[in-house]
């Protein structure tokens, strides 16, 4: 990968943590609104919550993997850290996902 290519995928990596930051903001101020409704709506708006809140996660691990291949790792390694099961397998193709990753990768109001 040549130089120029690395210094791409470093700036989409930056951009993808900046949208992040902007998703966090959005799911801050849904937050107050879930907090604000009436008992018997909040649990659908919770799932939606919870949605936001994983988009955030995957933001996070694409982001990842762009910085890992900015700085010159492997592709094959830089899935490797993606703790996000089902993303890891999507972006490897081949990373199997283990019962442990399954079980709990997913963190959510982090």
């Amino acid at each position: 990968m040549t130089p120029p290519d690395r210094t791409l995928l470093g700036a989409v990596a930056v951009e993808l943590a900046d949208v992040r930051a902007g998703v966090d903001g959005l799911s801050t101020l849904l937050s107050g609104l879930v907090r604000g409704l009436p008992v018997d709506d909040r649990a659908e708006a919770l799932t939606g919550a919870q949605a936001l809140d994983a988009l955030t996660q995957r933001l996070d691990a694409l982001s990842d993997v762009l910085q890992a291949l900015a700085a010159g790792k492997p592709a094959d390694e830089a899935v490797r850290g993606v703790s996000l099961a089902d993303v890891a397998a999507r972006l490897g193709g081949d990373v199997p996902a283990t019962p442990a990753d399954a079980a709990g990768d997913l963190m959510l109001f982090d």
